[in-house]
């Protein structure tokens, strides 16, 4: 069973990889403009998933860090 203190570091871990996750979709969706006078559709399927595993992904190590205290 990990410590106490290895399970806060995962979990914020888990909860910048999930806020870096997000911001990366902001940047996909700041280039989506370009990409529909392009005729690609694919970008705000893609800037959607990535929202939803960063919050899943903040979710868990929230989750984690609380229960480690």
């Amino acid at each position: 069973m990990p410590s106490k203190e290895e399970s806060r570091e995962s979990g914020r871990a888990f909860m910048v990889i999930g806020w870096l996750l997000m911001l990366f979709a902001l940047l996909v969706m700041f280039f989506e403009p370009a990409a529909a006078r392009l005729g690609q559709s694919r970008f705000g399927f893609i800037a959607g998933a990535l929202v939803i595993v960063g919050l899943l992904l903040n979710i868990y190590g929230y989750r984690l860090r609380r229960r480690a205290l």
